[in-house]
């Protein structure tokens, strides 16, 4: 069993409210705070960068893909 909804294309004056407060909080909780961006979390604050041996695990995984591919064709 369903529900039919019909959709006309016109909003209610609740959901034009609605629409309206949730703008208005979304701007000022925008201009109070700062933007947090993925460099700005404490997350991100004690990662380390990729050593030089990063390159090693591309070419591990390549060769995997490789073999995977050697297997399945054979």
């Amino acid at each position: 069993m369903g529900i039919l909804v019909q959709d006309n294309g016109q909003r209610s004056e609740l959901q034009d409210k609605i629409t309206a407060d949730l703008r208005e909080k979304v701007q000022r909780t925008s201009r109070a705070e700062d933007v947090d961006l993925v460099e700005d979390s404490a997350y991100s604050k004690d990662l380390k960068k990729t050593s030089r041996f990063g390159w090693f695990w591309f070419v591990l995984i390549l060769l995997a893909v490789i073999s995977v591919i050697v297997i399945l064709v054979i």
